[in-house]
């Protein structure tokens, strides 16, 4: 396919979105393929007719568009490649390397039964008479590999070195009875036609490794070079699940976040720059990535160090920026206001968002009056009519003060809990819940300024009107 010394691929079966994990490992290989000025290939493995279904196709590539890995041509389908692994089924058949087995569900069940944890080799050394009777007679068939004996030795880029024994192996199964090949026969086959340099993907698969390269050999293939990656874990320890609130790579463009802060958290999940920086762009990761650098151990998924991160990435993003992609988002948001009300919005709420979601729902009250209040916050800011009184006095202040940039507020403020031997708390949250509806947000004195004095005073007095709600 290319002379690339650096060849790696994904290999995702449409089966469901793509998934933290798998964008991980897609990463993972579209790094090293960048890096190493190499190829990155993505190969859809949905042979599996019943659960591959084209619309977690259409959202895997959507996904991995969206993160930004652009992958090389071909884009390959296994399912056009059935023909082809019928040739190498009957090469391998011809050197006795494969043989039929016509064992029933019902016989390896008892075999289990029996303790034999392992297929115990039944149909191994069928002579071909009986294997001649038994196909007329219409009796299904899989393929299974002749395991032969020895070792398999291989330098893992992560782990290191492995051996495993062969007794350790079954005759593991190539073709199932209804004639559809199975991971370990085609991942073979079409890693070799893509020459594949390297194969990087999840420690699940370090089982099926020593299977994948008595295969290689059986074939008179290359055997390319294996990384595999630790697992994404959740808190407690297991591996990362929807359990533990882990969405799939959709949900996360869903909700608004920028694809530069989900690509940056998932290289930390394994991987180590070797130096304190935490913040890179995909161009930084190239550059700094390196395949010895990922660890063995498990990775845990931390959410609140991936909204650090994402605030960051918005802090670093241009206002105007963050306008377009909100209002790709939602086109309605701001409609109306002029683009410097947009702009002092956005600047106040930068230091708080971690997505394009959280900015058009914190940013609501900004456009409109509360139409309520939040019931947690009622019960902490204005659960008795003395609050009432508190705010009028305030108000009578307010609507005096010849200047209403924050500063003169937030004087104004200070002097009237002075004077009234108060917290400011007693007057801070009343304000914001009336303004707000929420206790959450930006600086009371920055919101107040922006909103203005006519709306605030507008916004005080409906609330003194309505609170508090027995």
């Amino acid at each position: 396919m290319t002379n690339s010394d650096f060849n790696v691929r994904f290999a995702p079966s449409p089966t469901g979105e793509l998934h933290l994990g798998g964008a991980r490992t897609a990463l993972f290989n579209w790094l090293f393929a960048k890096h190493n000025k190499g190829k990155f290939f993505l190969r859809i493995e949905d042979t599996d007719t019943k659960r591959s279904k084209d619309i977690y196709t259409d959202q895997i590539l959507d996904s991995l568009s969206w993160l930004g890995l652009s992958w090389d041509e071909p884009l390959v389908y296994q399912s056009n490649r059935l023909e082809d692994y019928k040739v190498h089924i009957k090469s391998l058949l011809s050197s006795g390397q494969l043989y039929h087995c016509f064992c029933s569900k019902n016989d390896l069940d008892d075999a289990k039964d029996k303790g034999h944890y392992k297929y115990p080799g039944t149909c191994r050394d069928l002579d071909a008479d009986e294997i001649k009777t038994r196909l007329n007679q219409g009796i299904s068939f899989t393929y299974r590999v002749r395991i032969p004996d020895g070792h398999t030795k291989y330098k893992d880029m992560i782990y290191g070195p492995i051996e495993v024994d062969h007794k350790e192996l079954d005759d593991f199964i190539v073709i199932r009875s209804d004639g559809s090949p199975t991971y370990n026969f085609t991942a073979v086959i079409d890693d070799h036609y893509m020459d594949i340099s390297h194969v990087i993907r999840g420690e699940d698969h370090v089982s099926n490794t020593p299977k994948q390269i008595i295969l290689y050999k059986a074939l008179g293939f290359d055997v390319p070079e294996f990384a595999h990656l630790p697992m994404i874990l959740g808190v407690d320890g297991k591996r990362l699940s929807k359990r533990h609130g882990a969405a799939g790579v959709q949900t996360f463009r869903e909700e608004g976040y920028f694809p530069e802060s989900l690509n940056n958290y998932l290289a930390l999940l394994g991987w180590n720059p070797g130096t304190e920086e935490e913040l890179f762009s995909l161009d930084e990761l190239i550059h700094n990535f390196d395949i010895h650098k990922v660890q063995k151990k498990g990775a845990i998924w931390d959410e609140k160090k991936l909204h650090w991160i994402s605030g960051q990435h918005i802090m670093k993003t241009g206002t105007d920026s963050i306008i377009d992609k909100i209002r790709s988002k939602d086109p309605d948001w701001g409609k109306g206001s002029s683009i410097s009300y947009l702009i002092s919005i956005i600047e106040l709420l930068k230091v708080r968002a971690k997505s394009l979601s959280e900015f058009i729902s914190q940013s609501d009250y900004f456009f409109k009056s509360p139409s309520s209040y939040d019931q947690k916050a009622l019960q902490k800011a204005w659960t008795q009519n003395s609050v009432n009184d508190t705010i009028r006095l305030l108000m009578d202040n307010l609507s005096t003060l010849g200047s209403w940039r924050k500063e003169h507020l937030q004087n104004s403020f200070d002097l009237f809990v002075k004077e009234h031997s108060m917290g400011l708390g007693k007057i801070i949250m009343p304000i914001r819940l009336a303004v707000c509806g929420t206790l959450n947000g930006p600086a009371l004195y920055d919101i107040l300024e922006l909103l203005g004095k006519d709306e605030s005073l507008k916004r005080i007095n409906v609330a003194l009107k309505e609170l508090p709600k027995k």
